[in-house]
Parts: structure tokens; sequence; C-alpha cells
């Protein structure tokens, strides 16, 4: 059979045109303005044109001005200023395709042999189609034996052109056999027809920009127009939500002035705010009634930039401002009492972003809040913003009650109890609690409710009194922020803060960040001081023994940077998560498996960590809690601080560091440190720590965390619950038997009280006005036991 070998080189150009990128934008108003009698509105007009002298790629005319004759259009001679956002350049011709066709002999792509044909991209630009470069692999085979008598498999290629074979056109192949032996492929010899099809040509998104009336809100106090521009990417010819690259306002004059709003636009070059160039939009009121917008008449200036060239038209977007922050001193304008804990006045300076900070702010806003100070079985915060024209005018007070009580409009009056012990009141009468929903749900009436959450797309300012939904991508942290409800911060989302802020998260949190895709809390380019206050995350979250699984709020792969203040994880769940901070934090009543913490500094309050690592220069401090199962990569100081009294409800009141290698400890108080491998060292100046079973190799016996104080007082028969955690070098164990007893000391003699108990969670009553020990005597038959196994019960 005789061989056939081609090589064909085909080239493809690739045509790419970019579209306006945007600067820094702010979260856009959906609501809709009608102006006033006395007030004339900016409007804006726009066209596209497909191609002009300053735009090859063609773009978008945008006419803005005043509708001087309230007719509701922009007619010609109300125009101020003219600007054409030009789509961006074409990009550059792609890599190369090529095509190998090899003749192979009988085997499993074709039986009785045939022709391979190879395609690929010649990323070498050496005109050869290397073996690397090969993306896709075709065979065409011969149909019959008789084929190796003498007859020539021959294959004949021609372009073809784009249709329903190739989209985007590429080549015919066409293979047979030479039965008259001719030399060419006649059409009766053809056996087989393929096609090896060029890549798809690039999709050129056109530039949408779509202008709409605000109502009153922070950028514009009287009303104006919002404009939005983007890339109209699902090619529907309209600017969708998501397609929006860049947001700015056309703001009205104020009320009874007379005055009118001026737009000025002028050529941005390529730099800082606009990386490949743009424009520069200047609005503001002419005060002074010349038709001009004077620079001291400019009150907020945003950019529309151009795309770069060649991807996909996205432009890059960037802040367009910073901020000074001066603290002032104690607020002012809202009522603060004496036991305040927080209570302060701030100034917020903004410039843009060339001026480094000197000369006269564009703007100059204030917010003062006071929080956190007590009132009888609550507390309260009021919070207050205000400045000028474009600050946010908010003002907002805040009131939490304690558990067990309610708001009654004048104080937090005590909840009262309608339903047996067990049960809760509901719309439908006492029913068993719920206790667990799903993500992004919540308990409403005793039953699983979808949230509905408030998705937030921009910048991060003040009291979120909704529920919140922190979309991925990057936010603008531009003032302290206090979420009141319900939190959700997606995956990839990444906070920066802009100036000294505090964010808050008090009434539940959700941290969906990923080992892909983390959620970042960090000091933004704009923040000249490099650093921010602090940051809370509350939650409520328990772990439900039998599966292992901690039901309720969770905090998953966060990585926090550049705080300076002293932050908290509070009641959340930390499950095969990462967590990374360059300021202190403290993680108080944490549930914490498989999780990794790369952390400055850290102090553990009555949290559980199991199975984890703690990395980072800084020595830990363990206020009650439990280490267990943890081995460290690198060896670890602890300090153990002893019972923690910061609450109490909390069930892990004691310390105890169990089952863990490569750690060394310090007691201070009374603690548990035992069955821990290769003990570095251990400071007991105090003679309080327990120890026993600190060897290599980890011993095999099993140890009891009894959840609650070390001492309970109780009346003579009255039940009292019980709880255990039960441990071994593995980690969590599901024991068979579980045998509790209890007995009292007489002069240094103990005598057993006759009462056996079993079970890991168990009601204990005891008859005896006595002291009694009561402890966890056995575990599936092992009476050799480590750990706080123990509780003393004063009977009385």
């Amino acid at each position: 059979m005789k061989g056939i070998k081609l090589l064909l080189m085909v080239t493809a150009a690739s045509l790419v045109a970019c579209g306006g990128g945007g600067g820094g934008s702010s979260a856009p108003s959906t609501q809709q303005a009608t102006p006033k009698p006395d007030q004339l509105s900016a409007t804006v007009a726009k066209t596209a044109f497909a191609s002009s002298e300053a735009c090859p790629q063609g773009g978008v005319t945008i006419d803005q001005g005043i509708d001087a004759n309230r007719n509701g259009v922009l007619d010609p001679d109300e125009i101020f200023e003219t600007q054409q956002v030009c789509n961006g350049a074409d990009g550059g011709d792609g890599v190369a395709s090529l095509i190998r066709v090899d003749e192979i002999g009988a085997g499993a792509q074709c039986t009785y042999g045939g022709l391979k044909v190879s395609v690929g991209l010649d990323a070498s630009d050496d005109g050869i189609l290397d073996p690397a470069e090969v993306s896709q692999i075709s065979y065409v085979c011969s149909v019959t034996a008789s084929q190796t008598d003498g007859f020539s498999s021959l294959l004949d290629m021609e372009g073809e052109a784009a249709g329903a074979n190739c989209t985007a056109g590429g080549q015919k192949i066409t293979s047979g056999l030479d039965f008259n032996r001719n030399g060419a492929l006649d059409i009766d010899e053809v056996t087989q027809i393929k096609y090896i099809c060029n890549g798809d040509t690039p999709v050129v998104y056109q530039t949408l920009i779509n202008t709409s009336n605000v109502a009153s809100n922070a950028q514009c106090p009287n009303g104006g127009v919002q404009i939005d521009v983007g890339l109209d990417v699902d090619q529907s010819s309209i600017l969708e939500g998501g397609e929006v690259t860049d947001t700015s306002y056309l703001c009205n004059g104020q009320d009874g002035e007379g005055s009118i709003s001026l737009v000025n636009v002028e050529d941005e070059p390529a730099g800082t705010n606009c990386s490949a160039g743009g424009k520069a939009i200047q609005t503001g009121i002419d005060s002074n009634q010349n038709n001009t917008l004077d620079p001291t008449e400019v009150m907020a200036t945003s950019y529309v930039c151009n795309g770069l060239d060649g991807a996909n038209g996205a432009g890059t977007v960037s802040s367009n401002y910073f901020t000074v922050n001066t603290l002032l001193g104690s607020a002012q304008q809202i009522e603060c009492y004496e036991s305040e804990s927080y209570n302060r006045l701030y100034q917020v300076d903004y410039f843009s972003v060339n001026s480094d900070g000197t000369g006269t702010p564009y703007q100059t806003c204030y917010t003062e809040t006071c929080s956190n100070y007590s009132m009888e079985n609550g507390s309260r915060q009021e919070t207050k913003s205000f400045g000028d024209a474009g600050c946010a005018q908010t003002h907002y007070v805040n009131v939490y009650c304690d558990d067990g009580y309610e708001w009654n409009g004048d104080i937090c009056q005590s909840l009262t109890s309608v339903c047996p012990d067990g049960q809760v009141d509901t719309s439908r009468g006492c029913e068993a609690p719920v206790t667990s929903c799903l993500v992004g749900q919540k308990v409403e009436d005793n039953q699983c409710v979808n949230v509905d959450y408030v998705a937030v797309t921009g910048n991060i300012c003040g009291i979120y009194k909704d529920p919140i939904k922190i979309t991925s991508g990057q936010h603008f942290v531009t003032c302290d922020t206090s979420f009141n409800n319900l939190l959700l911060i997606e995956a990839g989302a990444i906070l920066q803060v802009d100036r000294d802020w505090f964010i808050l998260a008090k009434n539940g949190v959700q941290v969906l960040g990923n080992a892909i895709s983390p959620v970042v809390i960090e000091s933004s380019p704009n923040n000249l001081d490099g650093h921010w206050n602090y940051f809370d995350f509350a939650g409520d979250v328990y772990l439900d023994y039998e599966s292992e699984q901690f039901i309720g709020d969770k905090v998953s792969y966060l990585q926090v940077r550049g705080y300076q203040g002293q932050s908290t994880l509070k009641g959340v769940g930390i499950a095969e998560a990462q967590i990374i901070s360059d300021g202190h934090l403290t993680l108080d009543n944490v549930l914490s498996v498989g999780s990794y913490f790369d952390l400055a500094s850290t102090s553990f309050r009555a949290s559980f960590i199991i199975d984890s690592e703690v990395a980072g220069d800084a020595i830990p401090y363990i206020y009650g809690g439990l280490l267990a199962s943890s081995v460290q990569s690198t060896a670890r100081s602890l300090y153990l601080m002893g019972q923690y009294s910061g609450s109490a409800e909390t069930n892990l009141n004691r310390p105890a560091v169990l089952f863990n290698g490569g750690v060394s400890v310090y007691c201070s108080t009374k603690a548990f440190v035992q069955g821990n491998a290769s003990l570095d060292s251990l400071s007991d100046s105090n003679g309080v720590c327990i120890t026993s079973d600190n060897e290599t190799p980890l011993t095999n016996k099993y140890a009891i965390y009894i959840l609650g104080k070390e001492k309970l007082s109780t009346s003579a028969d009255q039940t009292v619950n019980l709880e255990a955690y039960i441990f071994d070098k593995n980690g969590l164990v599901q024991p068979t038997e579980i045998t509790w007893k209890a007995r009292y000391d007489v002069d240094g003699t103990y005598y057993d009280s006759g009462q056996t108990w079993t079970g890991r969670k168990v009601d204990i009553s005891l008859s005896q006005k006595e002291q009694y020990e009561v402890y966890v005597e056995s575990v599936n038959g092992q009476t050799d036991l480590l750990g706080p196994k123990s509780i003393i019960l004063n009977v009385q």
C-alpha cells in the first residue's frame, strides 16, 4: 500500500474587541425619581456608532446636559458636553493551526490499517506539529483487507467554508481507495469524509451604557441620573446587572437655589485612574450661574475607562479615591450613656488618588457611634452619619436583649414560657425545637425557611438591618459596618477596608470560602496607613456528637490581613478550613475539626479544637476548652490559663490538652495535660497541672471531657443533666458502653453512693445531702481513663 503523508498549516486570525472598563463603583439604587417642579433634571442621551476618527472600532456617543424645557428629551440646545466611549482595538493574530497525516498499520484504531490525522496549535512557532502540540487525533481507516493487494489509499484536502459543518470554517478531508489506479480519488472511490474545523472566531462584545433616574440617595441627595457602563456579554442588547463595570452619577441641584447641575468631561490619560486611558467626568452645581463648572464647584469625579486591547474587551477596574480619617473625639449629635464602651466621632476626608492627601478634599463626611454600653438585660448601639451632599445621611438605634428577654418598645422584658421543658411555643402549639437548617435557611416559627438575602455587589458601609449576602468579587469597606441580621459571604469575596474601620456580624454568619476561592478581608490599596480596626463575627453552633457534624453558623477558608485591634470569632464552627490572620484573634466558644490556624496572636476561650494545627509566631493562650488529637508540624508552646469564667452557660470550662503531638505546656492553674506524644516540656510552677501518659507513642487509653463547670450545686432529688465527650488518640469515639458512678468523702474515706448510670448523656438525682464526686467509671469496660472525667456535685 502506498503511503501518503501530508503536512498542512492553517493560520487563523483572532479578532477580539475591547469595550469600556470602569473605575471604582458604588452600589446602584434601584428606585426611580421624578424631579420636583422647581428642579431641572440632569439628562443623558446615548447613541451607538460604527467608527470615527477617535474610535476606529466604534463605540457609543454620550450627550449630557440639563432638561431645561422639561420635555423629557435632551434637545440639541440643552447639550453641555458630548463624549465618545470607544470599543477597544482588535486583538492580534492567533497561533497557527497545523495538521499532520501519518500512515498506520492494522491495529486497535484501524483493523486494516489507514491514516492517522493529528491537529493542534503551533505553540513553538516552528512550522512543525510536535507531539506536545497535538490537541485532537482522528483516523481514516481502510474498509477491507483487500486493500493489501496493491490498491492505494488516497486522501484529498480542501478548504471548508464557514457553515453547518464548521462554524468558523476549516478543512474537508476526503479519503478512499484508488481502485482504477489512476492516481486520483474519484467520487465512486470515496469511503469516508471528515472535517477539521478552525476554532470559533472570538466574540466581539458591544459596549453598552444605561441611564436611569434615581431618587435622593447618598450619591445624589436631590436625585439625578445614574450612568451604568459595561459589556454586552450575553449579546442581549440589554445591559444587565452582572455586566456593569462602572457606575457614575449626574446629580440635580439643591432645592430652592436656582442652580443647575453641570458636567465636565475631559480626556483622562493612561495612568492610575484608567490603565488604558479614558474620560474623567466631573459633576457639580453651577453656584455662580456662569454656565461653567469651575474647579471650586466640582463635587465628584468619576472615570469611564477604555478597555485594554485584545482580551475580551474587559477593562481594569481601579478605585478613584482615598480617604484621610481623623478622630475628633466623642460623639456630639447622639446621646451616649456613662457606661458606654465605644464612643467616638470621626471625620473622613475624600481625596482624588493623585492628590497625595494634600489640598482641599472634594468631600468631607462624619460618623459618630456609641455602642456596647450596658442597659438592663441587654445593650444598645446608636450610629449617625452626616456631612457633605455626597455623604451617607443615616441615623440608627439598635437594641439587643439577652437570651430569655425580648424588647417591648421600652425595656428588655423576660420571656414567659407556656410550653413544657424541651418544647417551644409556635403558631401551631408546643413542639420539639428545630435545631438545624440548611445553609441559606433560618428557623422561623420553629420551621426551616429560606433566608431572603439582600445581595451587596458594591461598596460596604453603615448598619445593615436586612439579611445580607456579600457576593463574590471585590468590595470596598468605606465606613464602620455592622450586620445586625444574618450575614452570608460567598466564596471569592474580597473585602478591602479603606481606613480605620471595624466590621461586625452579630446575629449569625456563614463564611463560605474554599481552598480555591477563600474569603479575604484586607487593607485597601487606598488605605494610607495600611491597617484597619478589627472584625467580630458571632454565631451559634453546636456539635451533633453522633454524626460528628457542626450544626449552625460556620466559617471556612477565611484570610484576614491588616487589622490592628482585638478581633473575635465567637460561636461558629470551623470544619476542614483555614483561618489566616496577622492580628490578635480570639476564638470564643468555637468548634473546630480538621482545620489550620496561622495566627500572629491568639486566645482560645472555651473552644473545642480537635485534629487541627495552630501555627504562627505567638504562643496561644487557652482559657478553658479542649485541644485534642492535634499534631503540630513544628514545636508549639501553649499557655493553659485555667477555667473560663467569661460565660456562665459555656460547656467547655476546664482546659485540657489530650492526645496531641509536638507541644510544650505551661500551666498557671488547674489543667489536664495527658496522653500527649513527645511532650517537649512542661512548666508547672504552681503544681496544678494534672499529668500522665505523656509519652511516645500515644497511649491507647480513652479520655473523658465532662461538659460544664467543675463544681455544681443542687437540691436533694433534683435532676442534673450531664454529658461527656469521649476521645482516643484518633479523635471522637462512639462508645457502646459508658458507666457513671458517684462517691462521697467522709474524713478522707470515699463511699460509693450505690447508684449507677449508663450512657454518654445521663440524668443524675441524689437524695442525701452530701458533696459527691460524680465520674465516668468505665468506657467499653476500660477503667484507666484520662481527662477531666468527674465533677463535684454539692447536694443541699
